[in-house]
């Protein structure tokens, strides 16, 4: 059986795959280990949507790049022109992948940090959206370690978002909140591993 060290050092994002479609059992079994995550009181603010439709993949891509079209209209200087093209070309490619998904959480969920925000303890939606955030985080971290034990590839992108409208409003989707979009399937490159901080750089006693 596979380390848990082993999964998470041979895992790589992957932007490029192969055509076939990984089985529905094995993307369902990602989404299951997400749902072990933990997460603040047990919410379980995290939710996984499939864009499965053409016409829905088209209307992002198009949005995608009328954003980038738009950012390059308003900016002059030659260096930012090409970090939007950089991070564009890094976005487009995840309507090629088989598997394409928006993942986010829910807006309206009680908890302790809803009850301080009503009482007028704490700054609106601060408080949850970090309790939130935390919980999206856990949960991709099982989803992607999950595709790596199957052999597959995975990519979290937040990118796109930077160039697009509100996505809940294409995939008319209400009471969510879409944080990033994840690409699945069999990959069809090998990235070199990135370089990664020490123990000593991250970590100290205080």
């Amino acid at each position: 059986m596979t380390t848990l060290d082993e999964l998470v050092r041979r895992r790589r994002s992957i932007r490029r795959y192969r055509s076939e479609r990984p089985p529905e059992e094995w993307l369902e079994a990602m989404i299951a280990t997400a749902i072990q995550a933990p997460s603040s009181g047990n919410r379980q603010p995290v939710r996984f949507f499939e864009i499965a439709s053409a016409p829905l993949r088209k209307a992002l891509q198009e949005e995608l790049t009328a954003g980038k079209d738009l950012f390059l209209k308003r900016v002059a200087d030659a260096k930012l022109r090409n970090l939007i093209n950089f991070y564009f070309r890094f976005s487009e490619f995840m309507f090629e992948a088989p598997i394409l998904l928006a993942a986010g959480t829910v807006t309206k969920i009680p908890s302790f940090s809803a009850t301080l925000t009503e009482l007028g303890i704490t700054i609106p939606e601060e408080r949850w959206e970090r309790d939130a955030d935390m919980a999206l985080g856990l949960a991709l971290s099982g989803f992607i370690l999950k595709g790596e034990e199957l052999g597959l590839g995975t990519c979290i992108l937040t990118a796109p978002l930077a160039f697009m409208g509100p996505p809940e409003k294409t995939l008319s989707l209400s009471e969510v909140k879409i944080k990033c979009f994840l690409t699945v399937g069999y990959p069809d490159e090998h990235p070199k591993p990135p370089p990664r901080k020490t123990v000593e750089e991250i970590f100290r006693k205080i």
